[in-house]
């Protein structure tokens, strides 16, 4: 966070190591994404139009919930790519709106590729060609970013702090966004009733609905613990930049409804369906809290023209 704030690892061997070591990771991490790309579709549009589409000749297309899931995924994960790769094109040496224009290309062409698959099955078979070229075109804008990190002068630029404020406001976008989606995965996955809720996870025998195993909901509530708990730190830690007073009722109500999301599937399966009351409203408050904190801090941020109460101490 040191770096984030001030751009400075002259005097911080153990920053210039981490940084360094950070980078390597960017480079595996978009090292993967095209070999995963190449694994799954080959490059080739008719592989891609099969795989939303189905064979021409048998067309089956996938369902719109699958690839919000898959959306709702890439954008927890671009969300945090976004803030690490945009926090180091701050201190390069690139010039102010060539560093916006980098910035918010990286964005942009993140978002677009996410919801690519949707955008192509809106469109139709033809318009697979798009998920390839925005594929391409999000990949170039990663290597770019690192490229320019690696051989650009460094800078400590006066204007730091305002490009953090502008990433800042572009995070919180993007949590809108977030949430937005959250909304409907559920809606589709599980339904909005106590009595859908239940059902997902105690099964109906009536609708051929079958009962979850506790080992799968034990899985998927321990994978979203650490994720979540690193996205909502930096949430919160946001929320004190703009507000200048750390809110810990927002904070404690957000951790704790999250908390609550995750956990009380395995309550209903274990205790009671009563749980699924818990359930539903814990993650309904989850989502308008999310919204609340975003639209504070870009409030906030657009009050304060995107300087910070608290002057950067933190």
């Amino acid at each position: 966070m040191r770096f984030f704030w001030t751009g400075k690892i002259k005097n911080s061997k153990p920053i210039s190591f981490a940084i360094s070591f950070f980078l390597l990771f960017l480079l595996l991490f978009w090292f993967g994404n095209i070999l995963n790309f190449w694994f799954k579709f080959k490059f080739s549009v008719e592989e891609i139009s099969n795989y939303l589409f189905g064979d021409p000749e048998f067309p089956s297309e996938i369902s719109p919930a699958q690839i919000l899931e898959e959306a709702h995924i890439n954008l927890f994960v671009l969300g945090i790519l976004f803030l690490c790769l945009s926090a180091l094109l701050i201190y390069s040496g690139l010039k102010d709106r060539t560093k916006i224009y980098f910035i918010l290309s990286l964005g942009a062409s993140g978002i677009l590729y996410t919801f690519s698959d949707l955008l192509v099955l809106l469109l139709g078979r033809e318009f697979a060609w798009l998920k390839l070229l925005l594929f391409a075109i999000f990949q170039l804008i990663i290597l770019l970013s690192i490229t320019i990190f690696f051989t650009a002068k460094k800078s400590n630029d006066k204007n730091g702090k305002k490009f953090i404020a502008f990433i800042i406001f572009t995070f919180a976008l993007l949590n809108i966004l977030f949430a937005t989606m959250n909304f409907f995965i559920y809606a589709e996955k599980i339904g909005l009733s106590i009595t859908q809720t239940s059902e997902y996870y105690l099964g109906n025998p009536e609708k051929f609905m079958k009962q979850k195993s506790i080992q799968g909901i034990i899985a998927i509530s321990q994978i979203h613990f650490l994720p979540m708990a690193i996205y909502l730190l930096t949430l919160t830690h946001f929320l004190y930049l703009v507000n200048g007073k750390f809110n810990l009722t927002l904070t404690f109500s957000l951790f704790l409804t999250s908390l609550l999301d995750n956990i009380s599937g395995i309550f209903i399966l274990y205790l009671n369906e009563i749980f699924a009351i818990v359930k539903l409203i814990s993650f309904i408050l989850f989502e308008i809290l999310l919204l609340l904190s975003s639209t504070l801090i870009i409030y906030r941020l657009i009050t304060l023209k995107f300087n910070f109460p608290n002057h950067g101490h933190i």
